[in-house]
C-alpha cells in the first residue's frame, strides 16, 4: 500500500452553522482507504499465506463442547 492509497474525506460537524454558507471550519477531515484494495493487498502477502484459512473448521474444547471463536468456526 502506500501513502498514495489514503484518501482525505470531510465530515460536516458544526450543527449551528448556516447550511447555505459553510466554511472549512465547519468540517473535520479524516483519512481513509478503500477496504477492498486493502484486503487484496493483505491476501497477496506471502508471509500470511501459511496462516490464512479458507475452509470452515470445527473446534472443540473437549469431546462434547464446541468452540465458536471465529467466522470460520460457524456452521454456515
Amino acid at each position: 500500500m502506500g501513502m498514495n492509497t489514503w484518501k482525505l474525506g470531510k465530515v460536516y460537524y458544526n450543527h449551528f452553522a448556516d447550511l447555505n454558507n459553510l466554511c472549512d471550519d465547519d468540517y473535520t477531515g479524516f483519512l481513509y482507504f478503500n477496504p477492498v484494495e486493502y484486503i487484496e493487498f493483505l491476501m497477496q502477502q506471502h508471509m500470511l499465506s501459511e496462516i490464512m484459512s479458507y475452509a470452515p473448521a470445527k473446534e472443540f474444547y473437549d469431546a462434547e463442547e464446541r468452540i465458536y471463536s471465529e467466522v470460520k468456526s460457524s456452521d454456515l
